[in-house]
Protein backbone atom coordinates (compact mmCIF):
# COMPACT_ATOMS: atom_id res chain seq x y z
CA UNK A 1 0.00 0.00 0.00
CA UNK A 2 2.98 2.32 0.64
CA UNK A 3 4.67 1.86 -2.14
CA UNK A 4 1.62 2.32 -4.49
CA UNK A 5 0.81 5.51 -2.66
CA UNK A 6 4.91 6.51 -3.41
CA UNK A 7 4.02 5.44 -7.03
CA UNK A 8 0.40 8.03 -7.36
CA UNK A 9 2.11 10.88 -5.65
CA UNK A 10 5.51 10.68 -7.95
CA UNK A 11 2.98 10.45 -10.69
CA UNK A 12 0.99 12.94 -10.14
CA UNK A 13 3.64 15.46 -9.45
CA UNK A 14 5.14 14.85 -12.74
CA UNK A 15 1.85 15.28 -14.46
CA UNK A 16 2.11 18.47 -12.58
CA UNK A 17 5.19 19.41 -13.33
CA UNK A 18 4.98 18.59 -17.51
CA UNK A 19 2.42 20.07 -17.72
CA UNK A 20 3.89 23.15 -16.12
CA UNK A 21 7.03 22.57 -18.70
CA UNK A 22 5.14 22.56 -21.24
CA UNK A 23 3.59 26.15 -20.24
CA UNK A 24 7.14 27.26 -19.90
CA UNK A 25 7.39 27.65 -16.37
CA UNK A 26 8.21 24.40 -15.38
CA UNK A 27 11.71 22.48 -14.23
CA UNK A 28 13.82 21.48 -17.09
CA UNK A 29 16.71 19.47 -16.51
CA UNK A 30 15.32 -2.20 -15.75
CA UNK A 31 16.19 -5.41 -15.19
CA UNK A 32 17.19 -6.42 -12.48
CA UNK A 33 20.58 -5.44 -11.26
CA UNK A 34 22.78 -7.40 -9.76
CA UNK A 35 26.90 -8.13 -9.60
CA UNK A 36 28.74 -9.71 -12.57
CA UNK A 37 31.86 -11.14 -13.14
CA UNK A 38 34.74 -8.48 -13.84
CA UNK A 39 36.87 -9.01 -16.69
CA UNK A 40 40.20 -8.10 -17.12
CA UNK A 41 40.52 -5.10 -19.23
CA UNK A 42 43.89 -3.89 -21.45
CA UNK A 43 46.02 -1.59 -20.07
CA UNK A 44 47.94 -0.57 -23.12
CA UNK A 45 44.93 0.73 -24.92
CA UNK A 46 41.86 2.69 -24.57
CA UNK A 47 39.81 0.21 -22.62
CA UNK A 48 37.68 -0.58 -25.40
CA UNK A 49 37.37 -2.13 -28.87
CA UNK A 50 35.94 -0.21 -31.61
CA UNK A 51 33.08 -1.95 -32.65
CA UNK A 52 32.82 -1.21 -36.34
CA UNK A 53 35.71 -2.52 -36.58
CA UNK A 54 34.71 -6.06 -35.55
CA UNK A 55 31.63 -6.67 -37.38
CA UNK A 56 29.81 -4.18 -34.61
CA UNK A 57 28.02 -0.93 -34.39
CA UNK A 58 27.92 2.57 -32.30
CA UNK A 59 24.58 2.79 -33.53
CA UNK A 60 21.76 1.15 -31.39
CA UNK A 61 18.61 0.22 -33.18
CA UNK A 62 14.97 -0.84 -31.89
CA UNK A 63 13.12 -3.44 -33.95
CA UNK A 64 12.27 -2.31 -37.25
CA UNK A 65 13.89 0.88 -37.44
CA UNK A 66 16.17 1.09 -39.96
CA UNK A 67 17.14 4.57 -37.71
CA UNK A 68 19.00 4.22 -34.91
CA UNK A 69 20.33 6.56 -31.90
CA UNK A 70 24.19 6.45 -30.63
CA UNK A 71 26.06 5.42 -28.37
CA UNK A 72 27.61 8.21 -27.58
CA UNK A 73 29.28 7.78 -24.27
CA UNK A 74 32.10 5.21 -23.59
CA UNK A 75 33.34 4.19 -19.68
CA UNK A 76 36.53 2.65 -20.31
CA UNK A 77 37.90 -0.45 -19.42
CA UNK A 78 41.05 1.02 -17.94
CA UNK A 79 38.78 2.37 -15.31
CA UNK A 80 38.89 1.26 -11.62
CA UNK A 81 37.72 -2.89 -10.89
CA UNK A 82 34.48 -1.38 -8.76
CA UNK A 83 33.18 0.73 -12.25
CA UNK A 84 33.35 -2.67 -14.23
CA UNK A 85 31.43 -4.44 -11.98
CA UNK A 86 27.79 -4.13 -12.19
CA UNK A 87 27.68 -2.82 -8.92
CA UNK A 88 30.00 -0.08 -9.31
CA UNK A 89 28.64 1.13 -12.65
CA UNK A 90 25.49 1.24 -10.89
CA UNK A 91 27.19 3.03 -7.87
CA UNK A 92 28.55 5.55 -10.13
CA UNK A 93 25.24 6.55 -11.69
CA UNK A 94 23.80 6.93 -8.34
CA UNK A 95 26.40 9.25 -7.51
CA UNK A 96 25.98 11.61 -10.83
CA UNK A 97 22.35 11.29 -10.11
CA UNK A 98 20.42 8.53 -12.57
CA UNK A 99 18.86 5.69 -11.19
CA UNK A 100 16.59 2.48 -12.02
CA UNK A 101 13.63 2.53 -13.87
CA UNK A 102 10.00 3.64 -12.10
CA UNK A 103 10.00 0.45 -9.49
CA UNK A 104 12.56 -1.44 -11.93
CA UNK A 105 9.64 -1.49 -14.76
CA UNK A 106 10.44 -0.88 -18.18
CA UNK A 107 7.87 -0.42 -21.34
CA UNK A 108 8.20 0.02 -24.79
CA UNK A 109 11.07 -1.81 -26.82
CA UNK A 110 14.15 -2.48 -25.58
CA UNK A 111 17.11 -1.19 -27.83
CA UNK A 112 19.61 -3.36 -29.53
CA UNK A 113 23.72 -2.97 -29.80
CA UNK A 114 26.10 -5.04 -31.36
CA UNK A 115 29.64 -4.04 -29.56
CA UNK A 116 31.67 -6.30 -32.06
CA UNK A 117 32.32 -8.51 -29.04
CA UNK A 118 31.31 -11.94 -30.36
CA UNK A 119 28.14 -11.41 -28.88
CA UNK A 120 26.26 -9.78 -31.83
CA UNK A 121 23.10 -7.91 -31.11
CA UNK A 122 21.94 -7.55 -27.91
CA UNK A 123 19.24 -6.13 -25.91
CA UNK A 124 20.19 -3.28 -23.41
CA UNK A 125 21.06 -4.34 -19.74
CA UNK A 126 18.86 -1.69 -18.65
CA UNK A 127 18.35 2.01 -18.60
CA UNK A 128 18.74 4.61 -16.29
CA UNK A 129 17.08 7.68 -15.75
CA UNK A 130 17.64 10.80 -14.22
CA UNK A 131 16.32 11.29 -10.57
CA UNK A 132 16.10 15.26 -10.19
CA UNK A 133 17.43 15.36 -6.70
CA UNK A 134 14.29 12.89 -5.43
CA UNK A 135 14.36 9.21 -3.58
CA UNK A 136 15.19 6.83 -6.11
CA UNK A 137 11.88 5.32 -6.40
CA UNK A 138 10.26 9.03 -6.90
CA UNK A 139 12.61 10.41 -9.24
CA UNK A 140 12.33 7.95 -11.68
CA UNK A 141 9.13 7.72 -11.81
CA UNK A 142 9.23 11.81 -12.24
CA UNK A 143 11.51 11.30 -15.33
CA UNK A 144 9.26 8.58 -16.80
CA UNK A 145 6.13 11.34 -16.69
CA UNK A 146 7.95 14.71 -17.29
CA UNK A 147 10.96 13.98 -19.46
CA UNK A 148 14.79 14.51 -19.31
CA UNK A 149 18.30 12.54 -19.20
CA UNK A 150 18.28 8.98 -19.36
CA UNK A 151 20.83 6.28 -20.95
CA UNK A 152 20.44 2.82 -21.77
CA UNK A 153 24.12 0.56 -21.60
CA UNK A 154 25.22 -2.40 -22.82
CA UNK A 155 29.12 -4.32 -21.19
CA UNK A 156 31.81 -4.89 -23.92
CA UNK A 157 32.55 -8.36 -23.01
CA UNK A 158 36.38 -8.42 -24.03
CA UNK A 159 36.98 -5.54 -22.28
CA UNK A 160 34.52 -4.64 -19.71
CA UNK A 161 33.99 -0.88 -20.98
CA UNK A 162 30.50 0.61 -20.68
CA UNK A 163 28.78 1.57 -23.94
CA UNK A 164 25.52 4.27 -22.87
CA UNK A 165 23.30 5.64 -25.23
CA UNK A 166 22.63 9.00 -23.94
CA UNK A 167 19.75 11.01 -24.67
CA UNK A 168 17.17 13.92 -23.49
CA UNK A 169 13.60 13.16 -23.94
CA UNK A 170 10.44 15.28 -23.92
CA UNK A 171 7.51 14.13 -21.41
CA UNK A 172 4.94 11.74 -21.79
CA UNK A 173 2.26 13.84 -23.45
CA UNK A 174 5.10 14.14 -26.46
CA UNK A 175 5.72 10.61 -26.37
CA UNK A 176 9.07 10.45 -24.93
CA UNK A 177 10.42 11.95 -28.39
CA UNK A 178 13.81 13.32 -27.93
CA UNK A 179 14.43 17.07 -27.70
CA UNK A 180 15.79 18.94 -30.29
CA UNK A 181 20.07 18.49 -30.09
CA UNK A 182 19.14 15.79 -27.49
CA UNK A 183 21.84 13.21 -28.26
CA UNK A 184 24.74 15.49 -27.54
CA UNK A 185 22.98 17.01 -25.01
CA UNK A 186 22.29 14.34 -23.07
CA UNK A 187 26.24 13.02 -23.36
CA UNK A 188 27.01 16.69 -22.79
CA UNK A 189 25.10 16.78 -19.75
CA UNK A 190 26.35 13.09 -18.04
CA UNK A 191 30.18 14.12 -18.50
CA UNK A 192 29.57 17.57 -16.83
CA UNK A 193 28.19 15.57 -13.95
CA UNK A 194 31.10 13.04 -14.07
CA UNK A 195 33.75 15.45 -13.91
CA UNK A 196 32.34 17.25 -10.75
CA UNK A 197 33.58 14.21 -9.00
CA UNK A 198 30.89 13.23 -6.93
CA UNK A 199 31.14 11.21 -3.41
CA UNK A 200 28.55 8.50 -2.82
CA UNK A 201 28.20 5.91 0.21
CA UNK A 202 32.16 6.70 0.99
CA UNK A 203 33.64 5.87 -2.38
CA UNK A 204 34.99 9.86 -4.73
CA UNK A 205 34.10 8.83 -8.28
CA UNK A 206 37.50 10.63 -10.23
CA UNK A 207 36.52 11.24 -13.94
CA UNK A 208 39.14 12.44 -17.08
CA UNK A 209 37.38 12.83 -19.89
CA UNK A 210 38.60 12.46 -23.82
CA UNK A 211 36.66 13.28 -26.72
CA UNK A 212 37.13 11.07 -29.92
CA UNK A 213 35.62 11.30 -33.40
CA UNK A 214 35.45 8.98 -36.20
CA UNK A 215 32.88 6.48 -34.17
CA UNK A 216 29.88 8.34 -35.09
CA UNK A 217 28.80 10.11 -38.25
CA UNK A 218 28.47 13.78 -37.80
CA UNK A 219 24.72 14.62 -39.05
CA UNK A 220 21.28 13.24 -38.89
CA UNK A 221 21.93 10.45 -41.45
CA UNK A 222 20.63 7.33 -39.79
CA UNK A 223 19.62 9.13 -36.63
CA UNK A 224 16.10 8.23 -35.47
CA UNK A 225 13.60 11.35 -35.59
CA UNK A 226 16.28 13.15 -38.13
CA UNK A 227 18.02 14.97 -35.51
CA UNK A 228 21.73 16.08 -36.22
CA UNK A 229 24.76 14.70 -34.01
CA UNK A 230 28.70 16.24 -33.81
CA UNK A 231 29.69 12.96 -34.14
CA UNK A 232 31.60 12.84 -31.22
CA UNK A 233 32.16 10.23 -28.15
CA UNK A 234 32.92 10.60 -24.80
CA UNK A 235 35.20 8.24 -22.90
CA UNK A 236 35.61 8.26 -19.47
CA UNK A 237 38.38 6.98 -17.40
CA UNK A 238 36.83 6.56 -13.76
CA UNK A 239 39.21 6.62 -10.83
CA UNK A 240 37.31 5.66 -7.24
CA UNK A 241 38.79 6.59 -3.77
CA UNK A 242 37.72 5.29 -0.53
CA UNK A 243 36.79 7.56 2.71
Amino acid sequence: MVTSTIALLAIGAGVAAAAARRAGTGIMPSADLSKRDIKAAPRDGPGYIIPNDNGGSCIGLFPNNTNGEPLNLIISGNSDAYIRSLEGFTAWSNAIGFGKECFGLHSGAAMQANLGDGKGWRSQQAEFRFLYELPPQVGACSESVIGGNHYRFWQQSTTSAWFLACSEEEDVFESHTIVPDGYDKGRDDIVSRALKNPTYRNKTYMTTVNYITGLLPVGDNGINHGITIDGRTAVLTIAVTSK
